[in-house]
C-alpha cells in the first residue's frame, strides 16, 4: 500500500544476495514480498524455528533504541512529542537522530560486532556522489496530515 516494496526493489537493484533481495522482517499482518518477510502466523515446526530464530536478532534493535534513548534524552520528554501539533518537526528530528546514530555507529562500531561485521567507513555510508531516488510519495489522508 505504501510502496515501500517497490522502491526498495528499485534501489537495491543488482544487490541479490543468493538470488533474493535484503528484507525487512516484520509481523504477520504484511504481505510476502520481495523485500519484505512476516513472521509465520499459525506456523509448522520448521517455521516455529524460524520464527524464533528471526525475533532473535530482533535483539539488536532493541539495543539500537535504548542507545537511541541514552543518546537523545529529548524523546524521553512527553511534552516534545505533541505530533498533533508538531508533527512535522517530530518526524524530522526522529529521522536526524537515527541518522547521527547510525553514523556514530560507522565511528564506534559497537553494534556490527553483533553480526560479526566491521562497520562501513563514515565514507563509505554518506558516498557524497550517490543520487537516491526518491521515496513514494504516501497519502494517507486528512487523518495523518499532522498540519504541514
Amino acid at each position: 500500500m505504501s510502496g515501500l516494496n517497490d522502491y526498495l526493489v528499485r534501489i537495491l537493484d543488482g544487490c541479490l544476495l543468493g538470488g533474493l533481495f535484503p528484507c525487512l522482517y516484520c509481523d504477520g499482518i504484511f504481505p510476502n514480498l520481495a523485500t519484505i518477510v512476516p513472521r509465520f502466523v499459525n506456523p509448522s515446526p520448521d517455521q516455529t524455528i524460524q520464527n524464533i530464530i528471526f525475533a532473535s536478532q530482533r535483539q539488536c534493535l532493541e539495543h539500537v533504541f535504548g542507545d537511541h534513548r541514552i543518546r537523545f534524552k529529548w524523546f524521553g520528554m512527553p511534552h516534545r512529542l505533541h505530533f498533533f501539533n508538531q508533527g512535522v518537526t517530530i518526524r524530522r528530528e526522529c529521522l536526524l537522530s537515527f541518522f547521527v546514530l547510525n553514523c556514530y555507529y560507522c565511528l564506534d562500531g559497537t553494534r556490527g560486532g553483533y553480526f560479526q561485521c566491521i562497520p562501513p567507513s563514515l565514507q563509505e555510508y554518506l558516498p557524497l556522489d550517490e543520487v537516491l531516488e526518491p521515496p513514494p510519495a504516501v497519502d494517507l489522508g486528512d487523518t495523518y496530515d499532522y498540519w504541514m
